[in-house]
């Protein structure tokens, strides 16, 4: 009973990607900020890499599962204008949900510029494309007289569509905000489904630093998510950090769950993260948890400052 439940709930998102689609959602969204916001590239000097798993509402036959791979380099060389700095990176993401699936795949370049001594502004476009993935052997819907449904018995197993992702970033020494929109091309597609649309989604993040006594330092970060007409979902996080070394952490999310999130650095170049969400929406009916972990790769030591602005939030 549960399994029919779930894949008719999966069944009605889908269907409504007329008017919505959302991706794939992390709870600790600063860890990962780069595949949120392309603005980003280039925003340490060294190679800065991240490999991650979300699994969510465990518990769920076919329930969401993400995985994911970015990195992203700063181009000296190139740079012509002092204070100007380039950046590219690329961003690999699969994400399955029942009988449906997305993988996509950016290249991302950014460019950062000065406009004061203490604050800095960048613009960054990941250009790619984006592969959905629809069963409908696993779909029962009953169509006209009881029969099957001819819409989603004409729909393509398999299907791919060029994708632009861009954003806007502004930061300092301690804060920083941004703006990123995802799927600007808006296309318009008729394999899966009738008249189908995929909208813009759209990520507005910030946060600050309070640096403490004792190597401290607290980090409170939100992000707010919307999608044209759907409701819009608020995420917090709330860290404190010592050192760079190991850090504690809770987060929220509107309407769905709160988690705790643990990270420590370790061997200088890595970093884990590990978040655990307690679901506190009806979805706890079936499931109670959720699972995401991160190894954050970089080729510079931990201890050397390599960013245009120190910034533990992102390390």
């Amino acid at each position: 009973m549960m399994r029919k439940l779930f894949l008719l709930s999966v069944l009605l998102v889908s269907c409504s990607l007329a008017k919505a689609q959302q991706n794939a959602q992390f709870t600790n969204f600063l860890f990962n900020s780069f595949a949120l916001q392309p603005a980003q590239a280039g925003l340490q000097k060294c190679l800065d890499a991240r490999v991650g798993y979300r699994n969510q509402w465990v518990g769920f036959e076919n329930n969401p599962q993400t995985l994911f791979i970015s990195a992203h380099q700063r181009l000296d060389k190139i740079s012509k204008e002092k204070g100007v700095i380039h950046g590219v990176g690329l961003i690999i993401e699969g994400d399955n949900t029942g009988f449906t699936g997305r993988t996509s795949l950016h290249a991302v370049y950014a460019i950062h510029l000065p406009l004061s001594r203490k604050t800095r502004i960048s613009f960054g476009v990941g250009i790619g494309a984006l592969q959905y993935r629809f069963d409908a052997s696993q779909v029962r819907v009953l169509g006209p007289n009881n029969g099957p449904d001819p819409i989603l018995g004409n729909s393509e197993s398999e299907f791919a569509l060029p994708d632009i992702k861009a954003g806007i970033w502004l930061y300092g020494k301690y804060w920083f905000a941004g703006l990123a929109g995802h799927h600007l091309t808006n296309p318009t597609f008729d394999n899966i489904g009738e008249d189908v649309q995929m909208q813009p989604n759209f990520n507005l993040m910030a946060g600050r630093i309070f640096p403490g006594g004792n190597k401290m330092s607290y980090i409170p970060a939100a992000q707010l998510k919307f999608t044209g007409n759907s409701t819009p979902s608020f995420d917090v996080n709330f860290w404190a950090d010592y050192d760079d070394v190991v850090a504690l952490g809770v987060a929220f999310r509107s309407e769905d769950a709160v988690a705790g999130m643990l990270k420590f650095s370790f061997l200088d170049y890595f970093t884990v993260a590990y978040a655990y969400d307690v679901t506190y929406s009806k979805v706890r009916l079936g499931s109670s948890n959720s699972h995401e972990i991160i190894l954050g790769i970089s080729a510079c030591p931990r201890n050397q400052k390599v960013g245009f602005v120190p910034c533990n939030a992102y390390d």
